[in-house]
């Protein structure tokens, strides 16, 4: 927010300053040129005043990674809270960091900061949304189920487990026709996709859906199973982790 602020009147500022200064200098001053210099300005300061933020967050987050590869989800959730106070510098932010902290949460088990957190996150990536999803259909809050996952296959239209773990809950609540008709939609974003194929005929025979060809991308939602100790889906900079246990401390060495 302080960087819009800043940004608006640094273009206030320039752009008022060289109109004056034009009129002074070349007894002219034409409003483009004005408006055309104090865009620049604040575009500029903008800029520079997110990148201040990032190079901040850069070491935070990097502790935040080794807290969560070393199974410290506490200090993890510290650590992005921490993050927030920076979004006074960019305002994206915020909402990135609570979408982390939700997934946290929702590994964790605490769906109520879970929903907190995740229903004030950012809509993108579209696992926002389907971990959104997943916390309602726990709660068994229909409606909410299905307005977060539709927002997930929209933004995710070309991940085929996010049509899949979509009708995954939808016959978990015995919405058969429901479940088909979002597997449809998504073969007609992902025409050829074999596992699609696979559950939509399944779906039609009233099977359960077979959702181990997509593996971690699925289980991660733990739905399907008992509950796996992995990693949350981590901010940029940190993916490459995604593989190791995130909440399973290590054994002490004797």
């Amino acid at each position: 927010m302080f960087t819009i602020l800043i940004a608006l009147a640094t273009g206030l500022v320039v752009g008022e300053g060289s109109y004056l200064i034009l009129g002074a200098a070349f007894k002219h001053a034409k409003v483009w040129e004005a408006v055309l210099l104090g865009t620049a300005a604040g575009l500029t300061g903008g800029i520079l005043l997110l990148r201040r933020a990032g190079s901040q967050m850069e070491p935070l987050m990097k502790t935040v990674e080794k807290h969560i590869v070393g199974g410290r989800r506490e200090m993890a959730l510290a650590g992005l809270r921490e993050g927030l106070a920076l979004g006074r510098w960019n305002p994206l932010l915020p909402a990135q960091l609570r979408t982390q902290i939700g997934i946290l949460e929702y590994v964790a088990g605490n769906l109520d900061e879970a929903e907190a957190e995740l229903s004030r996150g950012s809509r993108y990536p579209w696992l926002s949304r389907a971990y959104l999803g997943c916390v309602y259909f726990k709660r068994r809050s229909e409606a909410k189920m299905k307005a977060a996952f539709e927002t997930a296959i929209k933004v995710g239209e070309k991940e085929g487990v996010a049509y899949t773990l979509y009708a995954h809950c939808l016959l978990a609540q015995s919405k058969k026709a429901e479940a088909i008709a979002v597997i449809e939609r998504g073969l007609k974003k992902l025409p050829g996709d074999h596992r699609l194929q696979a559950n939509l005929e399944l779906a039609r025979e009233g099977k359960k859906l077979k959702v181990a060809p997509y593996g971690e991308d699925f289980s991660r939602f733990l739905l399907d199973g008992p509950p796996m100790a992995i990693n949350p889906d981590l901010p940029k900079g940190m993916r490459g982790h995604a593989s190791r246990p995130g909440f399973r401390q290590r054994p002490r060495r004797k």
